[in-house]
């Protein structure tokens, strides 16, 4: 139902308005309630199928990454993992259908997204975390700190844009190879390796071939299904009320790529004049994968985030 809406209100030229946002995140809720009732029907539920996957290192202050569109929590870098968890209590989440969390209800919405870390947060009787998010993880994270900003001590989002109405998209062309399916005959790793290079900035990927294949080899050990990665992309595309970002009452940092090619730097600067009080920091010649880009910034901007509520 809702890729049907999806795809009759693009034809329509009405993609980039608010009519579209708000019409797919009501047939995202529509489809999941009618599917949530079949489901009661069947038979009992499952508690686990409710709950997300988390990878948990270190202890301490907890810390919670949401990873972006398509991967699991085994996406993010190791040395990054590693140097949090020396003094934290470090949490990456399996967002609903990726990694171990494939059995969880679909579709769903950003906002289910963002409920489901309160979930973990309860299972786990952590009241209050930093939260990290890149990318659609960063959107989640935004979504957390609306609807509980009492969970959330300080928001770093990484390389992520606000809802719409007020999202600048990318060039139709890196939409088209980032949505497009592996050619015939391409190899998995070889496929997710061009895919993801394409999005960093200018140089990076061939002067540091390693990140680009960390970042793979992690996708590659639990791939996220195609009907899961277009689950996302719904998601995304339903987020909506940029205006509600004035009311984020949570102290927030945005850091952007000043050359990412996937979520231009105009939606960070969009971000920080919708969210009041909130931190910029720009990386120049960095584009999308912010933590593999720039992983001692990222670090740096991390730790210094986690001593801003008491």
């Amino acid at each position: 139902m809702a890729a049907v809406l999806l795809r009759s209100m693009e034809s329509s030229g009405l993609a980039r308005s608010g009519m579209l946002a708000t019409a797919v995140d009501a047939g995202i809720q529509v489809e999941s309630a009618v599917r949530g009732l079949a489901g009661r029907a069947a038979g009992p539920a499952d508690s686990d199928v409710a709950r997300p996957h988390v990878h948990v290192d270190g202890a301490g202050p907890a810390i919670v990454l949401l990873n972006g569109w398509s991967a699991s929590g085994l996406v993010w870098p190791s040395a990054m993992v590693e140097a949090l968890a020396a003094d934290h209590t470090v949490l990456r989440i399996d967002n609903r259908g990726t990694g171990w969390s494939h059995r969880m209800p679909r579709p769903f919405t950003i906002r289910d997204l963002a409920d489901d870390v309160v979930r973990m947060l309860d299972d786990r009787g952590i009241g209050q975390a930093t939260v990290v998010g890149l990318s659609m993880g960063g959107m989640i994270g935004q979504e957390l700190a609306l609807r509980h900003p009492d969970r959330v001590g300080h928001l770093v989002v990484l390389g992520t844009r606000p809802p719409n109405p007020a999202y600048v998209p990318p060039s139709a062309d890196v939409t088209a190879r980032l949505m497009s399916p592996p050619p015939p005959g391409q190899a998995l790793r070889e496929f997710m390796l061009e895919r993801w290079a394409g999005v960093t900035g200018p140089g990076f990927a061939a002067a540091h071939p390693e990140a680009i294949s960390e970042m793979v080899r992690a996708i590659v050990t639990r791939p996220t299904v195609r009907a899961v990665v277009l689950d996302q992309a719904r998601a995304i595309a339903a987020w909506h009320g940029a205006a509600r970002l004035h009311h984020l009452d949570v102290p927030t940092t945005v850091v952007h790529g000043e050359a990412d090619p996937l979520l231009p730097v105009i939606n960070a600067m969009r971000l920080v004049q919708l969210i009041p009080g909130a931190r910029y920091r720009e990386l120049p010649r960095v584009g999308h994968l912010v933590p593999y880009e720039a992983p001692a910034a990222t670090i740096e901007v991390v730790r210094a985030a986690t001593g801003a509520r008491g």
